[in-house]
């Protein structure tokens, strides 16, 4: 197997989503698997990474919260995005409040863990996720907004942040509606997870365009960017190994740290087919 392990004073930091990495109930091991690889950041989330521990993260505590950030934090890796990723807009009631109770719970171990933010896509009306333009009427936008309202007042009292990633198979689902959701909640406590890859919907659209457009509009609330490697089927991204598909990888970093040098950058969707060659052109990529 291949080990990158990076001279941490030659470049930027480099974060990835940590169940990528696939070792899961094991914080020492996961850890040194990361310092191996060359990564100083991470989207955590504990409903995958501590599976069995948190019983599909319905089950996290204050002490494991607190364990869990003081591990990453002697080991030099930050939690950029500590992931609860849920449905706040399920068809069924009940299970849409308990999908806004769950957040609301990760918010008030935002700061244990010692995570920038707190982080979701904003759901689906079909409870599948298929593809499907009902997520785009007014009034399920006007829904997905409203219950992103009742997250950042929670974030509000006790001074956590909501981050929210817009997507294609989502309410969210474009720039122009993003910047609507960011001015129609009106709050600091609101920043936004940015994956061009998930605004794609044929393979002429450009993720470097995407970020430029999205940092002209709404800059100064993007405090994550994800970057994945794709291809386009049925008019949304697939996700394949780095360097085998036909996302436009290497403009689209040097924007960002060019537009948005404060901001992480984290590999998303890192296959385990092909786990290796992909880490070795994300350290290519980064340079």
């Amino acid at each position: 197997m291949i080990v990158l392990i990076k001279d941490r004073g030659s470049q930027m930091g480099l974060g990835i989503r940590a169940h990528d990495v696939q070792i899961f109930d094991d914080t020492p091991r996961l850890i040194e698997r990361l310092q191996e690889l060359g990564f100083d950041h991470i989207q955590y989330a504990p409903r995958v990474s501590l599976k069995k521990t948190t019983r599909d993260g319905r089950e996290l505590t204050a002490d494991l919260a607190q364990e869990t950030g003081a591990c990453f934090k002697q080991a030099g890796i930050r939690i950029s995005v500590l992931g609860c990723y849920v449905n706040i807009i399920d068809p069924d009631l009940d299970k849409r409040e308990l999908a806004i109770q769950q957040f609301s719970h990760y918010l008030e171990y935002q700061h244990s863990f010692q995570a920038k933010l707190v982080g979701t896509e904003t759901g689906s009306v079909d409870p599948n996720f298929n593809l499907t333009r009902e997520n785009y009427t007014a009034d399920n936008i006007a829904l997905t907004i409203g219950q992103i309202k009742k997250m950042v007042q929670a974030a509000e009292k006790i001074s956590g942040i909501v981050g929210i990633e817009p997507g294609v198979n989502h309410p969210i689902h474009s720039l122009a509606v993003t910047k609507q959701m960011i001015d129609e909640v009106d709050s600091e406590r609101l920043r936004i997870i940015l994956d061009a890859g998930n605004l794609v919907t044929s393979e002429n659209d450009d993720i470097a365009a995407i970020i430029d457009q999205a940092i002209n509009l709404f800059g100064d609330k993007i405090d994550v960017f994800h970057l994945k490697e794709y291809v386009v089927h049925g008019g949304h991204a697939q996700v394949v190994p780095v360097g085998e598909g036909v996302a436009n990888l290497g403009p689209a970093y040097q924007m960002i740290r060019s537009k948005k040098p404060a901001a992480d950058i984290i590999w998303d969707e890192v296959m385990p087919a092909g786990f290796d060659r992909s880490i070795k052109r994300i350290h290519e990529l980064s340079l």
